[in-house]
């Protein structure tokens, strides 16, 4: 009797296996195509890169970001998509600031985006919605427990909180713990996928201040990219705001002849990363303001490894990523554009904002700002 239950369940479990196969790529068809092709999963190499520098090119200042905002904000007056008039206007105001301050950056170098760029984002937008409820400080490990807002905001103490959820026993923490607005997980900095080949949109920024002359230049896969962009808003809070700048070494921070400069690179980290925003709630008086730049202050050095033990190897590696991609939503939906679309869950959303998007790529920034 109980070699025939076992064999049913065998066969039950075999029947089950087999849908899965058959299901996994009706759902990669029907979803928009990725900016990045799923197709070797390999253990990245470590590159040495402590000295690298992104070339800060094009990047607007505090009043150009406002007028680009204004006119973002004027764009969405026109939408017609019902669902994209429903979004917390927050969050969606802070997803269209980013692409146009991302726009800006790789216009002035000659780089250009297309409809292909704009249905891409429009959706990873659906996709945020539907993985995080726009709650920059969603936390969901790998048994489905999850804390969240379910609110297009996120709040200081909830991202405070992260850490301290391990000990108590609330959630499992590990590299495949998911966070922030794509639900993404430090994995991604040690697996790597190869990038599509029209990849210059993503990663020219990422290739070194000396851009295409740079010596020795590598060839970026997701990991090291994902990398290279947690770097790259992590050198705004060193206090490089300028291609001409390098980072502050943590020790001189509080130096008279550093310190002005440290702190409005903070101020600039938060205003790129789009803090400002998703973290409303905490910029309105100076008391929370002041929060919130001391939040960006104690990430500014953390580490995500090493050249020697390797990136994302250790529960501090995990710590840092965490911190970064919660408290730095834009970077959050950077890395999105990275990944494979078989990475997210949600890859079957429909696209919103759609008209939006595509009416930014066709208006070049640098011409009107």
């Amino acid at each position: 009797m109980n070699t025939i239950k076992a064999l049913i369940q065998a066969t039950l479990l075999l029947y089950v296996s087999s849908l899965s196969v058959y299901a996994a790529p009706y759902f990669e068809e029907e979803a928009p195509p990725s900016l990045a092709d799923h197709l070797h999963l390999t253990h990245s190499p470590d590159p040495k890169d402590p000295h690298w520098l992104p070339r800060l090119v094009g990047l607007p200042d505090k009043q150009k970001v406002d007028i680009i905002t204004q006119y973002v904000d004027d764009l969405l007056g026109q939408e017609n998509d019902k669902e994209c008039v429903t979004i917390n206007p927050h969050l969606r105001t802070m997803i269209f600031q980013h692409f146009a301050i991302y726009q800006h950056i790789l216009n002035a170098q000659d780089v250009y985006f297309n409809e292909r760029v704009a249905e891409h984002w429009a959706h990873i937008l659906a996709m945020i919605l539907k993985e995080s409820s726009g709650d920059s400080t969603n936390i969901t490990d790998m048994r489905g427990r999850s804390i969240a807002t379910f609110q297009s905001k996120a709040n200081l103490k909830h991202w405070k909180d992260i850490m301290k959820l391990r000990k108590e026993g609330r959630l499992e923490m590990n590299d495949q713990t998911n966070f922030g607005l794509t639900q993404t997980s430090a994995d991604r900095l040690t697996d790597a996928f190869n990038l599509t080949k029209n990849q210059k949109y993503d990663t020219i920024f990422l290739e070194s201040q000396e851009g295409a002359s740079e010596p020795g230049k590598r060839k970026l896969n997701t990991a090291i990219a994902i990398r290279r962009l947690i770097w790259f808003y992590q050198g705004f809070a060193q206090g490089r705001t300028s291609n001409s700048e390098d980072r502050i070494h943590q020790q001189d921070v509080n130096k008279p002849e550093f310190y002005e400069r440290y702190h409005r690179g903070i101020e600039m980290a938060l205003l790129y990363c789009g803090t400002r925003l998703m973290f409303r709630d905490e910029y309105k008086k100076g008391e929370e303001l002041s929060k919130l730049h001391h939040a960006m202050e104690s990430i500014s050095y953390c580490k995500l490894g090493n050249k020697d033990t390797g990136y994302g190897t250790t529960e501090v590696d995990e710590k840092c990523f965490a911190e970064w991609v919660t408290l730095c939503p834009a970077l959050n939906v950077d890395i999105a554009t990275l990944t494979p679309l078989s990475y997210f869950e949600t890859r079957g959303a429909h696209p919103v904002c759609k008209e939006t998007f595509k009416k930014l790529t066709k208006e070049n920034p640098i011409k009107h700002f």
